[in-house]
């Protein structure tokens, strides 16, 4: 289904701007890579931002002599430089960048095609990072690491109040109740406005998306059913005042964590070695199990997560491909990824010994055991639309009435459909009703 919809997008893509100047495998068998490599070693340059990326370069370039790669860490706004960048033919030959940002690059002919040097390595990668990927069939980046979900909940506070840890969304309100019942200071979750990735997560993991295609039309799908599922449970946690409402990463937050008045975060698997950071003080108290289903589907969210490209215009494709390789399924290569704190996309990182670890923080629970699960349960249906950081900044905007009381999640969701349909077309896209 999801390459179906990504198919679907490209082509409404090409009929509401045009001709699309999508590239047909650019640089992948008629660069000038192979006569250059005889000539000498062929240096290309990585940006990205995983730390301990140094390492895994320093590896590759003495185990691959003929090949090597000149990196530069990315901070603060170096990726908004990228898009001028290859405009310009300056660009790096690899670029770390956000999955959800992949449309726009393909419809501004930014991106190399890899679908003749990389279409079958499907198999390595996790369904739904893959999906993400790929448009009308062909490949424009490499997954490299996702944000599946798990349930990180104090067993402290649960055990000493005899609540059961909820496996359902049902529960997990019948939860919520039952724990303000035997202390009103407690809740069992935060509502942040600011921090969009739990609905994009919840709503992922109901088989919603935010966009699609229809025939020839974009579809906006920010109110559909999958998403109002999602807003049902909220608005009662909320109205039952069940959930907090206090902003992410400020330091309200992480006291309310610290005095243990937050029992749960159901949040990506990125998410653990934050905790850590800013709560040490509550170490032992954690554990980590399945995120709450819909009817109890097994069923996991995401919340999206960065990929490899090559931008156009590179000369040397085929070596920067073979290094995206190298980094993102090679052993050494997804060692140093989850040394540096990612979660691969890779199937065979799921399994890797670097990430199958026991953590002090959780009193010694291989808590990756759950996310891995998590990664291959993600539905394959989010598409990713030409304005999604639009429709990122307006859910915070609703969101933030919804926390004031002047709106419910349904009016907000509502009210953010037709901002995203005004969005869309403001830019002379097609929208099906």
């Amino acid at each position: 289904m999801a390459r179906k919809l990504k198919s679907r997008l490209t082509t409404a893509l090409a009929l509401a701007t045009g001709p699309v100047l999508f590239l047909a495998a650019c640089g992948g068998g008629d660069d000038d890579s192979g006569a250059a490599a005889n000539e000498g070693p062929v240096t290309i340059e990585f940006w990205g931002w995983v730390p301990g990326l140094e390492e895994a370069v320093a590896q590759w370039n003495e185990e691959n002599p003929d090949v090597q790669v000149e990196f530069f860490r990315m901070t603060g706004d170096d990726g908004d430089k990228i898009p001028a960048a290859i405009d310009a033919g300056t660009a790096p030959d690899v670029v770390q960048m956000s999955v959800h940002s992949i449309p726009g690059h393909i419809v501004n002919n930014r991106l190399t095609e890899l679908t003749d040097i990389a279409g079958d390595w499907e198999d390595r990668f996790t369904p739904s990072s893959w999906g993400s990927v790929v448009f009308d069939g062909a490949l424009y980046a490499i997954p490299q690491d996702s944000g599946p979900t798990g349930l990180m909940y104090r067993t402290d506070i649960f055990a000493q109040h005899g609540v059961e840890v909820p496996t359902t969304w049902t529960e997990f309100v019948e939860a919520g109740r039952a724990l303000k019942a035997a202390d009103p200071a407690l809740t069992i979750a935060q509502f942040s406005p600011n921090e969009t990735g739990f609905w994009i997560q919840s709503v992922w993991q109901n088989g919603g998306s935010w966009n699609g295609i229809d025939g020839d039309a974009w579809t906006v799908n920010v109110a559909d059913e999958h998403s109002l599922e999602v807003a049902e449970v909220w608005q009662t946690l909320l109205d039952e005042e069940l959930v907090t409402t206090v902003e992410m990463w400020t330091p309200e937050y992480w006291a309310a964590i610290n005095a243990g008045t937050i029992a749960t975060v159901n949040y990506a698997a990125w998410f653990p070695v934050l905790l850590e950071e800013s709560a040490g003080a509550t170490a032992g108290n954690w554990a980590v199990a399945p995120s709450p289903t819909f009817d109890g589907e097994e069923s996991a969210g995401d919340t999206g997560g960065s990929v490899n490209v090559i931008p156009a215009g590179t000369e040397h494709v085929e070596q920067a491909a073979a290094f995206v390789e190298w980094l993102n399924t090679s052993d050494e290569g997804l060692e140093h990824l989850i040394n540096g704190g990612i979660f691969p996309s890779a199937v065979a990182g799921l399994e890797h010994e670097a990430l199958m670890v026991e953590e002090p923080f959780f009193g010694g629970q291989v808590i990756n055991e759950v996310f891995a699960d998590a990664a291959l349960q993600v539905p394959a249906t989010w598409v990713d639309g030409p304005t999604f950081e639009l429709t990122q900044n307006a859910l915070k905007d609703e969101f933030a009435q919804v926390a004031n009381g002047r709106k419910t999640f349904a009016q907000a969701l509502a009210d953010l459909e037709s901002r995203t349909v005004a969005d869309l077309t403001g830019m002379g896209l097609s929208v099906s009703e």
